[in-house]
């Protein structure tokens, strides 16, 4: 089994940069991009969505976040990575919540990072706890955005679920980068699809889409919000946030929004505690639940009062350096005839898509990043 990680790495040991706005590819492999088959986002949903750009001085990427308190920002983990080893510096980043990103021939001055918090047990080898913090300079007013709670009750196959990025729009053209935050509606899929396109899954922590045909998300939506409705329609929660796509044998390029090709994301709930001893939050003030979403598939039900959490987070670096400038899930598709299945992650580079190979004992990770 291939193990594909669509990351918002900047660079890796063979990984190009190059000029922003252009997306390089392998001899024999296509650039994979994110937000498939949605729509761009209105003025009045996904308001607390953030855009995270990310710039060392030389190259940089970007994924995207949710606003979880006034000054927090939940992402994923591999978005604070350049490669597999080295990561950015709280410095690096500059944060909007924004629906409209800057075009792909400018860098973005936003909100400014203090701090940034992986995962204690996140792996860059295998995209298990796959979440992070970024503690903002300054507060996001409550006129700009109001922060989206986390949903900690139960799911199923049955429950409506909906992505949203800032990645690519069209999986066969590598300069399709959204101009505005883009939405699509996904099902869940049940956990032996999950096992079987993946082989690091890990039930408790997440969860996988069922492998809807032309819907996905992709490159630059890594660390985005997979949101679900709470009492009504017009109220959503996270359930969970972008981390990676899987390939199969028929599907080797690891195309997004491809038939029986799941996207992996990280489940949040079990994640409660620590976001909210890191970040200093009250935990119940950050979490919300009741009973909509419920129903559905057994076999995809979320599992209940586990964790791998830990009170401890990773060592972070800091820098005084400045920058100079609708579908319902429903049953899953195990009827795929594929049985081998790779994960890519799902952040951007904003210079370019490189896809990076890395051998890992048996398997093999293929990292999709847009540079700049």
């Amino acid at each position: 089994m291939q193990l594909v990680a669509i990351l918002s790495l900047a660079a890796l040991a063979s990984a190009k940069v190059i000029p922003r706005g252009k997306f390089a590819k392998d001899a024999n492999e296509s650039a994979v991009p994110r937000i498939i088959g949605g729509r761009p986002a209105s003025t009045t949903e996904f308001q607390s969505t953030a855009y995270l750009e990310m710039y060392d001085g030389t190259s940089g990427s970007i994924c995207t976040g949710s606003l979880i308190a006034p000054n927090v920002i939940l992402t994923a983990g591999h978005c604070l990575y350049k490669d597999q080893t080295r990561r950015y510096l709280a410095a690096d980043f500059q944060v909007g919540i924004t629906h409209a990103p800057p075009p792909p021939s400018q860098l973005f001055k936003g909100i400014s990072v203090t701090q940034v918090i992986a995962h204690p047990k996140f792996s860059m080898s295998d995209l298990v706890d796959d979440i992070a913090l970024l503690i903002l300079s300054e507060s996001v007013p409550a006129t700009t955005a109001t922060p989206i709670k986390i949903y900690s009750g139960s799911y199923k196959t049955s429950t409506p679920i909906r992505a949203a990025g800032f990645g690519l729009t069209d999986p066969l053209d590598d300069t399709s980068v959204a101009s505005q935050l883009m939405v699509v509606d996904l099902g869940i899929g049940s956990q032996s699809l999950c096992q079987k396109n993946s082989n690091t899954y890990d039930p408790k922590t997440q969860l996988c889409t069922d492998g809807t045909a032309g819907k996905d998300t992709c490159q630059g939506d890594s660390g985005g919000p997979l949101i679900t409705p709470i009492d009504s329609s017009a109220n959503y929660a996270l359930l969970g946030l972008t981390s990676y796509g899987t390939t199969s044998a028929s599907n080797p390029q690891g195309l997004c929004a491809v038939k029986g090709s799941s996207g992996f994301y990280t489940y949040i709930a079990p994640y409660l505690p620590w976001i909210a001893e890191m970040a200093n939050l009250d935990v119940k003030s950050i979490q919300i639940t009741n009973s909509t979403s419920s129903g559905g598939d057994e076999d995809s039900s979320s599992p209940s009062s586990r964790s791998r959490t830990s009170s401890k987070s990773r060592n972070t670096r800091t820098s005084t350096n400045t920058r100079s400038t609708d579908t319902e899930g429903d049953s899953a598709t195990d009827d795929s005839s594929d049985s081998e299945s790779s994960h890519h992650s799902h952040d951007s580079h904003s210079s370019g898509a490189s896809r990076v190979h890395a051998g890992l004992a048996a398997a093999s990770i293929v990292i999709y990043s847009l540079l700049f």
